[in-house]
């Protein structure tokens, strides 16, 4: 399997993308991720951001498309470099109370675009490339902070490659970043 290596055109279109989610209606975010199953103990916590770009399909309801980046550091004193994905997700999101806001659910699927984890062999660190599937479900609560809407998540990931996956949970609060008002014209 080749292993997939950006382009400075993958780059371009990958901010292109970008700055079309913040145009058109986006939600960005930092969160604290945690590396989960076997052989995971090397990892300590990891730090994660994505953009997302909503698309309204009812009052109730958004598809999204999110891009994002998840960085997993070991815990060896600072002497390796850990895992590192960059995952391309389509999901679809739905609030409970069918007002768009309240309690949510939110089930994904996409692709990891890049991947790497580094590895000692032999004494010297060598780095393997990966990408693949990836499946993730999320639920959360969407409320306002005064005139900013917020929303507070809890999110499950896996990304099948490699012969095996790489499962991680994550817990974030995410500021939205909205140029335009949710209508109930659709």
């Amino acid at each position: 399997m080749r292993a997939l290596k950006p382009t400075n055109t993958m780059l371009k279109g990958i901010l292109a993308s970008i700055l079309f989610f913040i145009a058109v209606n986006a939600e960005a975010q930092l969160g604290v991720i945690k590396m989960v199953g076997p052989n995971t103990g090397q990892y300590s916590f990891g730090i994660g951001a994505y953009v997302k770009g909503i698309f309204p399909v009812s009052q109730a309801a958004d598809l999204t498309l999110e891009l994002g980046a998840n960085l997993f550091f070991l815990n060896d004193g600072g002497t390796g470099d850990g895992t590192a994905v960059i995952p391309i997700k389509a999901g679809y999101r739905y609030s409970l109370n069918g007002t768009g806001m309240g309690f949510y659910v939110e089930p994904q699927v996409g692709y990891n675009i890049y991947g790497v984890t580094s590895e000692n062999v032999d004494g010297y660190t060598k780095d393997l490339t990966f990408h693949g599937l990836v499946l993730a479900a999320g639920t959360g609560y969407l409320f306002m902070a005064g005139k900013t809407p917020l929303d507070l998540n809890l999110h499950y990931e896996t990304v099948i490659a490699h012969g095996g996956s790489d499962n991680y949970v994550s817990l974030g609060l995410t500021f939205y970043l909205r140029f335009g008002k949710r209508d109930t014209d659709y």
